[in-house]
């Protein structure tokens, strides 16, 4: 009796391919590139989003990405308003995004509103030299339905045994690191080609579960700087929204001509700060269609 244990048979190559498709990202990026893709020729979809290009080369200073998605509003040929898209799939053993953390109080960023990049063109230009713009963060009013906020983490499913940990927030972080990076560098692009005017947008497309933690700050313990389960609500949501801090770089690279604040809380949200939206990829088409209404994109 040959008691030698007997090998697994041997992967087809096909079968090797698709664990590398399906262990990387882009088959999440062709996905929804794929179901935002023109209907047929004749007609648009509904929300009137449609993607302008894929994988588009950016930089900022020396940190240079690539957009996986832009759209643009295409309500007339001179719509100003384009969207950023980051997809990026759940990691493995952190399938629940959750956010949470209201500031409706401070003197920099509120969950109250919006913070959108946009530029205009003003005054003359005799095409000698760049053409005067206002470059700046607009602050639009945040949908009741959807607040901006300022914290996310990402949980698991089921309590881990030996004391594993239940969170992280690197495929978060990363993911709103690069949807930021992107909408800067295309802000320096399209000014670099003289787009006279444009509404920048960036929204993280996901395949994770998103959800709100709701729960009375003042259950936390200011000793321990805990909550108790019991105390704590979550929501599913399909869409949120989070008032990021870019980075220095983005910051100080930027165009904006916004004149610079010594109160520290009023400079972030005037020059540091854009709102990211978070949706799942399964409602990306309801949101577009709840962008376009919040945001008036055909005015």
């Amino acid at each position: 009796m040959n008691n030698e244990k007997q090998r697994p048979p041997e992967a087809k190559p096909y079968e090797i391919v698709a664990a590398a498709l399906n262990e990387q990202g882009f088959l999440l990026q062709h996905k929804v590139a794929e179901t935002l893709a023109k209907p047929d020729d004749r007609q648009t979809h509904a929300h009137q989003w449609q993607v302008e290009a894929l994988e588009v080369p950016v930089s900022v200073a020396n940190e240079a990405t690539r957009i996986d998605l832009l759209l643009r509003h295409y309500s007339s040929k001179e719509s100003p308003w384009y969207a950023v898209l980051e997809c990026k799939r759940l990691a493995r053993e952190y399938k629940r995004w959750v956010f949470f953390g209201e500031t409706y109080k401070s003197r920099g960023p509120t969950a109250g509103s919006y913070y959108i990049e946009q530029a205009d063109f003003i005054g003359m230009w005799d095409h000698s030299g760049p053409p005067p713009m206002n470059h700046y963060l607009a602050t639009r009013p945040a949908s009741d339905q959807c607040p901006a906020f300022d914290f996310y983490l990402e949980a698991r499913l089921a309590r881990p045994g030996g004391g594993r940990t239940v969170s992280a927030t690197s495929a978060i972080e990363d993911a709103f690191q690069q949807v930021t990076l992107g909408q800067a560098g295309l802000a320096m692009r399209m000014r670099a080609t003289n787009i006279l005017k444009f509404r920048l947008l960036s929204v993280v497309v996901t395949t994770a579960e998103v959800a709100v933690a709701l729960f009375d700050p003042a259950r936390v313990s200011l000793e321990y700087g805990k909550i108790e389960a019991a105390d704590l609500t979550l929501e599913s949501r399909r869409w949120v929204a989070v008032n990021y801090r870019v980075n220095d770089i983005i910051s100080h690279q930027s165009l904006l001509t916004t004149n610079r604040s010594q109160e520290i809380g009023v400079d972030i949200a005037a020059r540091q700060v854009r709102t990211v939206f978070v949706v799942q990829a399964a409602h990306i088409h309801e949101f577009l269609a709840w962008l376009a209404r919040h945001f008036n994109c055909e005015s």
